[in-house]
């Protein structure tokens, strides 16, 4: 307060000291005493005293007089008002009353002074009426501004004073004041209490005398909470102990009890178990042993019931960075309530942000700690925010000023007082408080190393009783007696005291171990549990209903939308991405051995196809890849109230599909537009959008797994790099490892692997379906297969006839059965030339070699004919000038010279092989269908055709049935946590190997 304000409150109270026989000086001391020093204080006082003689010459006319003094009270209030706070505004208004009943008998002239004061400092009138009251009135009754304590004759009571105790509270502010009449000494925060002295009562404060219970500022609190409609908690914590999974003690055996309208601090070392204690009292951690209730109820058995009521602030953000802080909160309310209208919850949100304080920055982003646009204050306030907007009526705060400047902290904490005022029970886990902090709690729980609790009761108390075990002087002083701040700090001194040696240096050692300090809570301290009242049916809870899965759905979605279109960075680089990759990668691959580019020549276009299976599976995994490792503090949250997991995870695949569909869109509109692909847009767009659909969840389930986002961008090389191995480009199945490949199959490592799928969808649906080859596909495929086996087949099949004749040569016969067996459809002759080896083994060599020449003879006329049918095609198409042109123009166009080297295998001089005693045809893949009785897996690379079942199946089609399968076993995965359970019975398994602990963030 500046000199000039108390320079002005001086004049105000010169004016109404009047004609006193006393000059008020006591009351002016009592008001100015805690502000200034005694030098100071004399120096006013003299100030005082001339204001009074100067106000209080004789004069002729009193009304003239009166009316004077009137305009100088307005003139100072105006003065004054400005720059005092409503705390001091009701403060200086108290010592006023004070001041006229303590230094004359009161007039009406006073009354209407009073008046006048308290109309301009904008006090309540039904307020001020009570104080005028509490002031001068010696028989007072409890009441909403009243509460009364009163002892009947001096030694008959040993809880209260002999005499009364009159407790003021002032609702606006929340403020208490107390009056004692009686003849017992009783101090107040160390100071002595005079009879009939108004005092201020603050949070921290306690009235103690020799013959009576310590009187807390929180049973004061308590007793005018109680007049009013609230939810009655009794919180209690019943023998409660927990363990580690490796045995390690976390917490010893404690017992407490906490009541509605109380903030309990939690205060300990580094590693005392805080923060697991906090987690076992909100039911994140069940205990090892014990049982944490609310009016009876277990927490742990009535998890579902009682989480309405709790809420819970961890001590990192659990903010929406992208999102404004006002956006933060009206989404988390759409997830809490079902039953409330949009209009309704801007209400609600509007009404908890001017609560907390974040009505002027509600517009701001929240942004992240290299990106500020509020401060850590705020944040921590909109953290608060979430969970206030739930009313809930036990709230756990962990490190609420964590990180915080000592103004931020001191606002939070003082938000969380206010919170108790209504009648919240707070549990707050805290660091290193101030002295204005520190008096802000009603209890206070400490513990020390190895989760054991040392102390549980009043704050200030604490220091004495610590100072009391161990003989300390001056026990009584909790405060400093020239400012009256406490210092947290010296109660760690005293119970991390070290063992001094011979030289008066500190040792390791404590003086006074963790257990000793237990044991002396066990025998002295550990007695508010039965303390408590259980109120097991007086508590009623009434559920919140929250929205459906498909509405959380949907509240997801939106929510994620937003953040993403918010986040400029992110919404230019996913958008601008594909396209910028789809035209460097086409641009630098248009090859063309002329100066006029033909798609026709262009050789690097099956690794245009290639990179662009890559380029899919590279965007869904990055894009996906940390959208839930960088949610997993929401999600603890979201778990915690019971939100649906499975919708918040459906939300986010929909929104992955649809970025995965706008990127691989652009890039197949860039990429075929460069290099001149006709008619594949949407072929093409389908198959790549598959593929990045299937990385989408699989960066999700990495997302999902691990808890570092360096370990999941180490994993995308090692996803990444598989794919581009064992897709059948870079190295062909056929030349892999003779223990990972099979003749005439796909290897199975390659079956595993989206991008063979997709690479072979998208080859053998361009080949086979664009514009020109289309036509004449059906054609060219039976023409290529009976020309294999007029060229090769039949010639190997006289080989092998001829080996078996002449060498008696086992394998060669169980080949040539083999081989007649699956064409005895095709060929009556090869049932007679079967049926004359079963009964003659080696003598019916003729008898195949005839009907092999029989089969002979119909395979070339097959390929005589349908050979005249494709050259009477071409003919007709070449016909004219005009037509050629087109004909040619159509060649050019849809037909790729490179893309039909891979899938012919024009360039392999092996056309057949032999292998596990069958001919294999290695020529024209694309137009070799598989044999009937294969299953799908066994079909041959770029096979235009897959057996399914019973049926047949186009191969992209086929393809695409794979990596959809493959995208839902991975939702699966995802949905279930498969793959995260998997790597943590890995990480069991090491540890139990190594011996090791496995230390989760």
């Amino acid at each position: 307060m500046s000199t000039s304000i108390l320079q002005a409150l001086l004049k105000l109270f010169a004016i109404i000291s009047g004609d006193s026989k006393t000059d008020g000086s006591q009351v002016v001391s009592l008001f100015l005493g805690n502000r200034l020093s005694q030098k100071q204080l004399a120096s006013f006082l003299d100030d005082y005293k001339q204001y009074v003689a100067q106000y209080h010459k004789p004069r002729a006319n009193s009304e003239k007089q009166l009316a004077m003094t009137s305009v100088k009270v307005l003139r100072l209030c105006e003065e004054i008002q400005s720059s005092l706070n409503q705390h001091e505004r009701y403060l200086v208004f108290v010592r006023l009353v004070e001041f006229v009943f303590a230094t004359k008998e009161h007039s009406a002239q006073d009354l209407e002074f009073l008046d006048t004061v308290g109309e301009a400092f904008h006090l309540n009138q039904k307020t001020r009426f009570a104080i005028v009251h509490f002031v001068h009135s010696k028989d007072l009754e409890s009441s909403d501004y009243f509460y009364i304590l009163e002892g009947i004759k001096a030694g008959t009571h040993d809880h209260l004073p002999n005499g009364k105790l009159m407790f003021l509270r002032i609702p606006e502010e929340n403020l208490f004041y107390f009056r004692y009449i009686g003849t017992d000494e009783l101090f107040i925060n160390g100071a002595a209490v005079m009879p009939n002295t108004v005092y201020a009562f603050f949070s921290g404060s306690s009235i103690r005398g020799s013959r009576i219970r310590t009187i807390f500022y929180s049973d004061v609190l308590r007793a005018f909470l109680t007049q009013e409609d609230l939810i009655a908690i009794d919180f209690r914590c019943l023998n409660v102990s927990h363990k580690f999974a490796n045995k390690k003690v976390a917490l010893e055996t404690l017992n407490f009890s906490a009541s509605s309208g109380e903030l309990v601090g939690i205060m300990g070392g580094s590693g005392s178990g805080k923060s697991t204690l906090l987690n076992v009292l909100n039911g994140n951690t069940r205990p090892s042993y014990g049982n944490v209730t609310i009016n009876g109820k277990s927490i742990f058995d009535r998890k579902s019931e009682l989480r309405d009521i709790m809420g819970y602030v961890s001590q990192d953000d659990i903010l929406i960075e992208e999102l404004s802080v006002y956006q933060n909160l009206f989404y988390n309310a759409q997830l809490l309530f079902r039953d409330k209208t949009v209009d309704e919850l801007e209400v609600m949100v509007a009404k908890t942000l001017q609560d907390v304080g974040l009505t002027e920055c509600k517009d701001l982003r929240v942004g992240n700690v290299l990106d500020k646009t509020i401060s850590g204050g705020q944040r921590k306030r909109l953290n608060i925010a979430l969970e206030l907007i739930r009313k809930p009526a036990v709230l756990f705060v962990d490190e609420p000023t964590s990180g915080l400047s000592s103004r931020d902290s001191e606002n939070i904490m003082d938000l969380l007082k206010e919170l108790t005022l209504g009648g919240k029970l707070i549990f707050v886990v805290i660091h290193q408080p101030s002295s204005d902090i520190f008096n802000l709690f009603d209890k206070l729980l400490l513990l020390d190393q190895g989760g054991m609790p040392i102390y549980y009761g009043d704050p200030i108390e604490s220091i004495i009783y610590f100072k009391r075990l161990v003989n300390q002087v001056n026990i009584e002083d909790s405060r400093c007696p020239r400012c009256g701040n406490v210092n947290p700090e010296q109660l760690f001194n005293i119970i991390e005291a070290k063992v001094l040696d011979e030289y008066g240096h500190e040792t390791l050692q404590r003086k006074v171990s963790a257990s000793e300090w237990n044991h002396f809570f066990n025998l002295f301290g550990n007695s508010s549990l039965r303390e408590g009242n259980s109120m097991s049916n007086h508590l009623e809870v009434k559920a919140v209903k929250k929205p459906n899965a498909f509405k959380q759905f949907w509240i997801f979605l939106r929510r994620d939308i937003l953040g993403k279109i918010t986040n400029k960075q992110y919404l230019l680089i996913n958008l601008l991405e594909a396209p910028l990759l789809g035209f460097i990668l086409s641009w630098f691959i248009k090859y063309g051995s002329k100066e006029e580019y033909i798609f026709k020549e262009n050789v690097n276009f099956p690794q245009y196809i290639f990179i662009a299976v890559v380029v899919a599976l590279f965007m869904g995994l990055t894009v996906s890849a940390e959208e839930i490792i960088r949610d997993r503090k929401l999600l603890k949250r979201e778990r915690y109230l019971n939100l649906n997991k499975q919708s918040y995870l459906f939300s986010k695949i929909a929104l992955m599909f649809f970025i995965s569909a706008v990127q691989t869109a652009s890039y197949v509109a860039v990429g075929n537009s460069i290099l001149e692909v006709k008619g594949m847009f949407f072929p093409f767009w389908g198959i790549l959008f598959s593929t990045a659909c299937f990385a989408n969840v699989l960066g999700l389930n990495i997302s999902a797994t691990f808890n570092s986002a360096k370990v999941i961008y180490i994993l995308i090389p090692i996803l990444i790099i598989p794919q581009l191995l064992f897709s059948g480009v870079i190295v062909r199945f056929d030349r892999l490892n003779r223990y990972m490949m099979e003749e005439g199959k796909v290897s199975w490592i390659g079956d595993m692997m989206a991008s063979r799928w997709a690479y072979e969808a998208m080859a053998v649906y361009q080949y086979t379906n664009n514009d020109f080859n289309a036509r004449i596909f059906e054609t060219d495929l039976q023409l290529k297969t009976f020309g294999w086996e007029k060229d090769f087949w039949i010639v190997e099949m006289r080989n092998q006839i001829n080996s078996w004749e002449n060498k008696q040569d086992g394998e060669s016969l169980a080949l040539v059965t083999h081989e007649m067996a699956e064409r005895t459809k095709e060929c009556p002759e090869f049932t007679i030339a079967l049926e004359n080896i079963r009964t003659n083994q080696f003598a019916s060599a003729d008898t195949c070699l005839w009907a092999l020449n029989k089969y002979e003879i119909r395979t070339i006329d097959k390929f005589n004919y349908l050979n005249d049918v494709k050259d009477k095609w071409v003919s007709k198409q070449m016909s004219g000038d005009e037509n050629a042109k087109l004909y040619l123009k159509g060649v050019n166009d849809y037909t790729n010279e490179s893309l039909e080297e891979f899938v012919t295998a024009k360039n392999d001089l092996k056309k057949l092989v032999i292998a596990n005693g069958e001919l294999i045809r290695k020529a024209n893949p694309i137009y070799n269908l598989p044999k009937e009785g294969d299953g799908f897996f066994d079909s041959h690379f770029y096979a235009p055709r897959k057996n399914f079942f019973n049926s047949v199946i186009d191969t992209p089609t086929g393809n695409l049935l794979v990596i959809w399968s493959m995208t839902v076993v991975f939702v699966l995965f995802l949905l279930f946590d498969i793959l995260k359970e998997s790597v943590s019975w890995v990480e069991v398994q090491w540890s139990k190997l190594t011996g090791k602990r496995i230390v989760k963030k």
